[in-house]
C-alpha cells in the first residue's frame, strides 16, 4: 500500500476487525457441524447448530471478497462438489468448534474442531483462514498443522510455502510486526524514523493489523504524530474502537464500512445492529454484482464474436456486390461477339470491334481455345451468374447490415445489465434467435417471472418507463405502452425504447425533454452532447414482422436534442415496475 488515498475499501476489514468480529463468533462455540457447502471455487457455507439455534458461518478466499462472517442469504451452490468440499465434508461434517482464535492482531483466524475419523477415534481438525487479498486461502490441517488441503494449492517450486496435502503448514511470510494489543507496541517509537516523513506508512510497515483506515484515525485524534504521543494515540484509539458499533461510510462513489466509528470520516449514513450484517449486505450486493458480470462475460464474448463475424460478412458481400458491377460488360461482350461472330477467327486472343451504343472501339478479350459462339456464350453465362449473385448478395446484405445493428444494439445493453433477471432475458433472446441452445428447464423457470422495466419519474410528476433490453423494449413498446402514451427512441442510434404513461396531448416540454434525456442515457450516446431523440406517439411505432426483437418503425416524430446527465437520471430514478 503506497499511500492512504491508495486505500483499498476491502482493508477496513483489518486486523482490529477480525478482533471485534471474533466476538460475535462465540455463538458458534460448541456448536456443531452439521452441513457445508461450497458456493464457488473460493465460498463456502458452514451450516452449524448452537445453543438451540441455526447458523450459518461463510468463510470466503475470493480474491477481492475475501472474508468470514455470519450470513442469512440464501446461496445457490454447485450440483457436483468440487474436491476441497468432498475433503471439508469428510474432515470437518459432524465436528464440534471447540475453539475459534485470532493469531496476534493479524487477519488470520483459527478454527479449532473435534470430531471423529471413519472408525468412531476422536479427531482434531483446524481450520486456518488467511484474510490477504488476492493471496487469501482456506486450509484444512490436523492436529500437528499437517495439511489435507487448501482452497488454493501452492506448489513447492514456484512460491515461498506450500500448500498442498501432506506437507506441513507454515504461516504466511511476514514482516516481524508489533501487536498492538501487547506491550510490544511501546517498541514503536524506536522503529519510527520520525524524521523521514510518510509516518502513516511506517506505522502500518511496524504494527500488525493495521490498516491505512484505522491510521488515519489515529493520526487524526493526535493531531500530528510526535515521538512522546504515538503510542498513546494508538492506545488511545484502540480504547475508543472497544464501542463495537458496525457503522457505513460513503466517500465520493465508494462505500466504507468499519466496526466502530471513525471521526476523521464524519457521521456515518449507516449503522448496523451486527458486524456479520453489515458484512453480509455489503459484501452480498458485490458478490451478486460480480456473478452477474461473470454470468454476461460468456453472453457478452458469444455477442462479440457474432458481430465480428457479421461484419466480416458485411465486408464480403460487398466484394460480391463491387464484382458483379461488372455483369453488364459481359452481357456487352457476348452481344457484341454475336453481332459480329463472323469477324473472329481461329486462335484469335482479342477482336477489336465498334461498339453500336457508343460508336466507340471496344476490344473483347477471348478463350483461344473456343470459337467465336462458346465464347459469347461463356459471356451471356458470367453475366447470369453475377446478376443472380448480385441479387443474392443485397437481399443478404441487407439482411447482414440489420444482424449488425442488432448486435450492435445487444453489445450496448450488455454494458447497462445490473440484474440476474436482465442476463437471464439477453440468454433467452439469444435462444430464441437460435444463437445458443435452448435450455428448456431455465426457459420454463423463466416464464414465471415478469419482466421488469426501469421506472423513472420527470420533475412534473409523470411515470416514464425504460426498456434496458430488446426483451424490455417489445414488452413496453408493444404490450405495456397505450396509443396515445409518448415513445422515445435516439435517432439512428442503439439505445432503450423510452415511454411517457400518460396522454400526449398533457405531457408538458420539460417532460418532453427529460424523457428525452433519458433515452439519451440509455443509448450508446451516453458520454456524448446534444443527442438527437425522436419522439412520437405509441400509434405511429410498428414493429416490422419478422424483424429481430427490438425493432420498430415509426413516422410522424418530432426530433429534440439533449445532453445526457448521470445526476438527473438518478434524482428521477423510482425503482422496477412490471
Amino acid at each position: 500500500m503506497d499511500s492512504l488515498k491508495q486505500e483499498d475499501e476491502t482493508m477496513a476489514f483489518d486486523g482490529n476487525f477480525v478482533h471485534a468480529l471474533l466476538g460475535e463468533l462465540e455463538v458458534l462455540k460448541w456448536g456443531k457441524i452439521n452441513r457445508i457447502q461450497q458456493i464457488d471455487e473460493t465460498s463456502m457455507v458452514f451450516k452449524v447448530r448452537s445453543a438451540g439455534s441455526n447458523h450459518n458461518l461463510l468463510i470466503s478466499a475470493h480474491p477481492m471478497y475475501a472474508r468470514f462472517h455470519l450470513t442469512t442469504h440464501k446461496y445457490e451452490f454447485p450440483f457436483e462438489p468440487p474436491m476441497f468440499l468432498r475433503v471439508a465434508r469428510k474432515h470437518l461434517e459432524g465436528g464440534i468448534i471447540q475453539e475459534i482464535r485470532q493469531l496476534g492482531n493479524d487477519r488470520r483466524v483459527e478454527i479449532h474442531i473435534q470430531s471423529r475419523n471413519e472408525i468412531g477415534d476422536e479427531i482434531r481438525r483446524i481450520l486456518i483462514l488467511e484474510i490477504m487479498g488476492r493471496h487469501s486461502n482456506i486450509v484444512i490441517t490436523d492436529a500437528d498443522y499437517r495439511i489435507l488441503d487448501g482452497v488454493k494449492h501452492l506448489t513447492p517450486n514456484n512460491n515461498s510455502r506450500t500448500i498442498m496435502p501432506g506437507f506441513d503448514y507454515t504461516a504466511p511470510p511476514t514482516e516481524d510486526k508489533l501487536n498492538p494489543r501487547t506491550d510490544a507496541i511501546e517498541e514503536l517509537p524506536s522503529k519510527i524514523d520520525f524524521n523521514a516523513g510518510r509516518l502513516n506508512r511506517q506505522i502500518l510497515s511496524n504494527v500488525e493489523g493495521f490498516s491505512p483506515l484505522f491510521v488515519k484515525e489515529v493520526e487524526h485524534n493526535a493531531g500530528y504524530f510526535t515521538i512522546r504521543n504515538i503510542v498513546p494515540a494508538i492506545r488511545e484509539t484502540m480504547e475508543k474502537a472497544e464501542n463495537i458499533k458496525p457503522v457505513m461510510y460513503t466517500d465520493g462513489d465508494r462505500d466504507i464500512f468499519y466496526f466502530t466509528p471513525l471521526s476523521h470520516l464524519g457521521e456515518a449514513y449507516e449503522t448496523y445492529g451486527s458486524l456479520s450484517q453489515l458484512m453480509d449486505d455489503y459484501y452480498h450486493d458485490r458478490y451478486r454484482k460480480s456473478l452477474i458480470k461473470q454470468k454476461a462475460q460468456d453472453y457478452l464474448h458469444l455477442i462479440e464474436r457474432e458481430y465480428e463475424k457479421t461484419e466480416r460478412k458485411v465486408e464480403k458481400l460487398k466484394e460480391d456486390l463491387a464484382e458483379a458491377a461488372e455483369k453488364d460488360k459481359y452481357q456487352k461482350y457476348g452481344e457484341m461477339l454475336t453481332a459480329f461472330m463472323h469477324q473472329v477467327k481461329p486462335y484469335d486472343e482479342s477482336i477489336e470491334v465498334i461498339d453500336y451504343y457508343t460508336d466507340e472501339p471496344l476490344e473483347i478479350p477471348l478463350d483461344k481455345n473456343l470459337s467465336a459462339s462458346d465464347n459469347a456464350q461463356k459471356y451471356y453465362k458470367r453475366y447470369n451468374k453475377l446478376k443472380t449473385r448480385e441479387n443474392s448478395a443485397a437481399v443478404q446484405l441487407d439482411r447482414a447490415r440489420e444482424d449488425l445493428e442488432y448486435f450492435a444494439g445487444l453489445l450496448h445493453q450488455m454494458d447497462s445489465i445490473t440484474t440476474e433477471e436482465e442476463v437471464d432475458e439477453i440468454r433467452e433472446e439469444l435462444a430464441e434467435q437460435g444463437i445458443i441452445k435452448n435450455n428448456r428447464k431455465q426457459s420454463s423457470k423463466k416464464k414465471k417471472n415478469k419482466i421488469q422495466l426501469h421506472a423513472y419519474r420527470t420533475t412534473g410528476g409523470l411515470d416514464v418507463l425504460v426498456g434496458k433490453n430488446n426483451k424490455q423494449n417489445d414488452y413496453l413498446t408493444s404490450r405495456k405502452a397505450q396509443n396515445n402514451h409518448l415513445w422515445f427512441h435516439t435517432k439512428d442510434i442503439p439505445g432503450s425504447h423510452v415511454v411517457i404513461t400518460h396522454p400526449a396531448s398533457e405531457i408538458e416540454d420539460q417532460d418532453i425533454l427529460e424523457a428525452a434525456m433519458l433515452a439519451a442515457y440509455h443509448s450508446k450516446a451516453q458520454e456524448s452532447e446534444s443527442v438527437p431523440v425522436d419522439y412520437t406517439e405509441i400509434k405511429h411505432v410498428h414493429k416490422v414482422s419478422g424483424a429481430k426483437p427490438g425493432f420498430v418503425t415509426y413516422t410522424d416524430q418530432k426530433t429534440v436534442h439533449v445532453t445526457p446527465m448521470k445526476s438527473k437520471v438518478e434524482q428521477m430514478e423510482s425503482g422496477r415496475t412490471n
